[in-house]
């Protein structure tokens, strides 16, 4: 009985084995599992695809390209000019003028803001007279309203002289009287010629100088500026540099500096009324302009500007090189920017009591440009006796005082807007010559900024894939285009002020669409910053259902291969 009890010492016991499963659970976690990829197929996949995808709007990246490249651009455009002659005979006017378009032609064949001539009929009193009444009897030149060109750069009156040839230009309208002698000869023709070529040369490599500096397509201007005077080219190159880039706005503030706490107040509405809102006026079909005033009173100089006295001189003296650190921007209240245009500053400094006169140094004036900044302008009002203390600074600077400093601000403003003017010409140039050159050189320069800025942007498109292309930048795309092409029409057909306004929208709506923010802000998030984003976050997500995925699948195939069994 007890060896029947007692069990083999050698005997291994079996491994306990798990239930099966039932077939219910089997087909509940199958269910389970496949319910998960239904979600993350029909759901997550679409509402991912969805939120990360990136709409890109069609664009017309090789049309921009081209008008970049100066493709699109007229290869020619005429600088109209009339001339009327009432008191020469008819035979004489036309070969004047065609002996005079062909002395033009050998002296230049830049063919941008090339002149182009035309006699015209009008009345003895010179253009402009409207006068169909021939003294001679006889119509001679074409009829100023059948042409399809719109105003005349310059309107020439051509009158008989018994003295030698004259070219007067009016001091105030863009008009000129061209005094012949009897016996019209080449010689006549080509002094003429040789008079409006020197005229608008400026014009014509400041156009060049643009055209070289933002298209590639520039061949053309690189031997025009090649053939022309170096320092005549020099000279306009530094009035391009010291200019702000051609804008549809501009702000400008006027500042009044006090080194003491005299004058606190001046006469700026009459200054302003005299001096900047004529030229404001004559310039608002070309920008618009706002304007602000200021007065600082207690505006010391910067520690390195230290005014120096001399023995035997009256008043002090800055010297030449602190002129460049004369602006003390940690304390003068000058903003670099309002609103959108670029900011005009002009500042008009009174020294203190000990330092007037104050001078600069070795230079005959007070007054002096910071090139794309402003301008600046040292006065030394005269000081006022007082019956207890000595002489005062005066308290308010009135009218007469303002006068010189902004006149000096008015010429100022020109420069800073890029405004041409000859310094070394024989003769003065009208100030609506000056003016209406730099309409037609603002049309030309937004022009090709637009065309740059739609360049820069076509190639980003292409070089960055992953970046958004909203809708509403294609529609600036495509409006700006629109405009350059209008823009060049009404160049060609000499309307520079329809002309401008296109180019004025067309540079708008390309900076837009080149700096939207949509577009901007994508270019700093790459694939790359995605992937690194999102996969700590898909890991501990993913790995389970997939592995879950492929157990389940595995299981699925044993239960197959064991039911053939």
């Amino acid at each position: 009985m007890g060896q029947d009890s007692t069990a083999p010492s050698d005997a291994v016991p079996s491994s306990k084995q798990p239930p099966l499963e039932k077939p219910e659970a089997v087909s509940l976690r199958t269910k389970i599992v496949l319910s998960f990829w239904a979600v993350i197929i029909l759901l997550g996949l679409p509402v991912w695809w969805q939120t990360t995808s990136i709409y890109r709007a069609s664009l017309p990246l090789q049309d921009m390209l081209d008008w970049a490249e100066g493709l699109n651009t007229p290869t020619a455009i005429p600088l109209h000019l009339w001339l009327s002659a009432p008191n020469l005979p008819c035979s004489d006017a036309q070969k004047l003028v065609q002996d005079t378009q062909r002395a033009l032609d050998d002296l230049n064949e830049y063919p941008t803001l090339h002149q182009r001539l035309h006699l015209v009929n009008v009345g003895p009193d010179g253009p402009g007279t409207g006068s169909k009444s021939e003294t001679r009897g006889t119509r001679c030149g074409e009829d100023p309203a059948s042409l399809s060109h719109g105003a005349p750069a310059l309107k020439i009156l051509l009158e008989p002289t018994q003295d030698g040839f004259a070219f007067t230009l009016d001091p105030v309208t863009a008009t000129a009287r061209a005094s012949i002698a009897p016996g019209i000869g080449v010689n006549v023709a080509k002094t003429l010629a040789d008079n409006l070529h020197a005229l608008f040369r400026e014009e014509q490599i400041a156009a060049a100088l643009q055209t070289v500096s933002l298209s590639s397509n520039s061949q053309n201007a690189q031997a025009f500026l090649k053939s022309q005077p170096y320092d005549v080219v020099t000279k306009v190159e530094k009035q391009i540099n010291r200019a702000y880039k051609s804008s549809p706005e501009f702000h400008l503030t006027f500042s009044l500096l006090t080194a003491s706490g005299a004058p606190a107040s001046w006469e700026i509405d009459g200054a302003l009324r005299d001096h900047i809102e004529p030229l404001v006026q004559a310039l608002s079909s070309i920008a618009d302009f706002e304007i602000t005033t200021q007065v600082q009173l207690y505006s010391t100089l910067p520690p390195t500007i230290q005014p120096i006295h001399r023995e035997g001189q009256n008043g002090s003296f800055l010297q030449q090189n602190d002129l460049t650190a004369f602006v003390n921007s940690a304390e003068w209240p000058l903003a670099p920017s309002i609103g959108d245009g670029p900011t005009l500053n002009f500042i008009l400094y009174v020294p203190a009591k000990d330092q007037i006169p104050l001078s600069i140094e070795g230079v005959d004036g007070n007054s002096w440009l910071i090139p794309q900044w402003g301008g600046i302008q040292i006065l030394n009002p005269p000081l006022l006796p007082h019956p207890v203390h000595v002489n005062m600074i005066p308290t308010y600077l009135n009218h007469e005082l303002l006068r010189l400093p902004f006149k000096t601000f008015a010429s100022q403003l020109l420069s800073l807007l890029g405004v041409l003017h000859p310094d070394d010409s024989a003769q003065s140039r009208p100030l609506q010559l000056q003016l209406d050159a730099y309409k037609r050189l603002s049309a030309l320069t937004l022009y090709l900024h637009a065309a740059s800025s739609l360049g820069s942007l076509a190639r980003l498109a292409q070089r960055l894939s992953n970046i958004p292309i909203p809708r509403h930048v294609a529609e600036l795309v495509d409006d700006s285009i629109a405009n350059l092409k209008a823009c060049c029409d009404f160049s060609l057909d000499g309307r520079f002020d329809l002309a401008l306004t296109r180019a004025k929208t067309a540079f708008e709506d390309s900076e837009k669409a080149f700096f939207d923010k949509s577009m901007v802000g994508q270019v700093y998030f790459p694939d790359e910053h995605k992937i690194a984003v999102l996969l700590p976050l898909l890991g501990p997500v993913g790995v389970p259902l997939i592995v879950g995925l492929l157990r389940e699948a595995k299981q699925m195939l044993s239960r197959r291969r064991a039911a053939k069994v």
